[in-house]
């Protein structure tokens, strides 16, 4: 009795044996070259490559994806993910190793896009071209008139993930504006330039998942480094002065605007517009109804880490 129960044990374990052997899925690459990415995405960066007649053994699988194991450039063992069209499959059920028309991986893989999740947050480094002016209380003669002065800008920032998100940045932004003749043969001109450190704060809305179009809105505060009306007469000579201690240093506004956040492999790159509407009044101890408030018009470039 004790032997029929040992040899009964033995026909278990050894029949169990069997049957996790036949369970065990291998694959053998088709195709030649294939890759191996970091997450079951198309989009995902490649950790690894694979050539022809190479043999995997699988240890998960994710929809169309097949989790397994190799070795990357450095000879490290990573675990990372393969795509069903490129590699012929054992161990499973004959109507699973075909391979899929087209159009059907088309659709799966869109699947897999529409399940990507919302951008995470980060730090971000930004610069670009600042388009500013001055909203002024007095009315410009007929004779001339007033144009944006342009500058470049920059500053780092960071902002949150998901749909809903929030933004602070540092940023080095230039200011001003340039009073001219209408007349071009007229040379004579003033131009309003400054400098300040400002800190937008904001909410940023994010409308899909991966890239995605998205705007923002908030305040920006700052403090205004310097202040200077430059004086050109016809002759193009140029007579500047220092008007800083002139003028009210605190600026502060509305912020809005928008941009096209793009996935670039663990990076993401974003283009974005904003404008400015300065509510501070730059005149210290102004007339009743005088003011000279700022606004802007940038387009920025971002990369976010």
């Amino acid at each position: 009795m004790k032997r029929n129960i040992i040899l009964a044990l033995a026909s278990i374990l050894v029949l169990g044996g069997f049957l996790l052997a036949a369970e065990k899925t291998t694959l053998k690459v088709k195709v030649q070259i294939a890759n191996i990415r970091s997450e079951p995405d198309a989009s995902a960066p490649f950790i690894a490559k694979v050539t022809i007649g190479t043999v995997l053994e699988v240890s998960g699988k994710e929809g169309t994806w097949y989790e397994v194991n190799v070795n990357d450039e450095s000879g490290k063992e990573v675990t990372g993910y393969v795509h069903n069209t490129v590699v012929e499959v054992s161990g499973e059920d004959e109507e699973e190793t075909q391979v899929k028309p087209r159009a059907a991986v088309r659709r799966e893989l869109s699947k897999l896009r529409a399940h990507k999740k919302f951008a995470k947050g980060g730090i971000k480094l930004m610069g670009g071209l600042s388009m500013s002016n001055l909203n002024l209380s007095d009315t410009i003669p007929p004779e001339a008139k007033k144009t944006s002065k342009m500058g470049f800008m920059g500053g780092l920032g960071y902002e949150s993930g998901g749909m809903l998100a929030f933004e602070i940045d540092l940023l080095y932004r230039p200011g001003g504006a340039v009073l001219k003749a209408v007349d071009p043969a007229l040379k004579e001109r003033i131009t309003l330039s400054g400098t300040a450190v400002t800190l937008p704060v904001m909410i940023k809305i994010r409308f899909l998942p991966g890239t995605t179009p998205y705007i923002l809105a908030g305040g920006e505060v700052g403090y205004l480094l310097n202040q200077k009306v430059v004086l050109t007469d016809a002759a193009g000579t140029d007579t500047e002065e220092d008007i800083t201690d002139h003028v009210n240093r605190l600026v502060y506004g509305l912020v809005f605007g928008g941009g096209v956040e793009l996935q670039a492999g663990g990076m993401n790159l974003l283009l974005e517009a904003r404008y400015l509407l300065g509510l501070s009044n730059l005149i210290k101890e102004p007339d009743p109804d005088e003011y000279m408030k700022v606004t802007a018009l940038t387009f920025m470039l971002g990369v976010k880490f």
